[in-house]
């Protein structure tokens, strides 16, 4: 069964909307996420939804369940494959070095820190080059996803960083996605 016959049935509908089918086509195209990953995500979220609701329910409000889970596979099909921490954090920072203000980085002692030392560095990035980024073109990533905005903010910063990561060609700043 794919995973549009999976939403399907959990909503109890016969189709998807068309933003809900755009919202699928982002998942699998713009964050090459997994099939299986996107209906766990899914049914994991709709399961919470009363069964009465869900049929209304965007599946769009799912997006960080999805996430969750995409972490938490990475994370167990890292550790199964015995992750060298150290060379990916240093990896994972040259590639963004160039871009960021500050050259001195915290040198992590464990594996935790380091994803953290990774997350806080990613939001300072996204939000030194979207105060860098020229008017032009954040008018055009706004009106790109006005409709996403007006609905979910925390569906249209994802967007927006998928936007700069795309412009300023800059990896996952994460030990456990590549």
């Amino acid at each position: 069964m794919g995973t549009k016959e999976v939403i399907c049935k959990l909503k109890g509908q016969f189709f998807l909307s068309p933003r809900e089918e755009k919202f699928l086509k982002y998942l699998k195209e713009e964050l090459n996420l997994p099939d299986n990953v996107i209906e766990e995500g899914i049914r994991e979220c709709l399961k919470s939804v009363n069964p009465y609701l869900r049929r209304n329910y965007p599946i769009f409000r799912c997006l960080s369940k999805i996430l969750e889970i995409h972490k938490l596979r990475s994370l167990s099909k890292a550790r199964n494959n015995h992750l060298n921490w150290r060379k990916v954090f240093y990896r994972k920072i040259d590639a963004v070095k160039h871009l960021l203000s500050t050259q001195e980085f915290k040198i992590p002692k464990s594996e935790e820190e380091a994803e953290e030392i990774l997350r806080s560095l990613e939001k300072e990035l996204f939000k030194k080059l979207w105060k860098e980024l020229d008017n032009v073109e954040k008018k055009k990533i706004v009106a790109k996803y006005k409709e996403v905005k007006e609905e979910n903010e925390e569906l249209f910063k994802e967007l927006v960083k998928h936007e700069l990561r795309r412009i300023y060609e800059i990896p996952y700043l994460s030990l456990y996605v590549d």
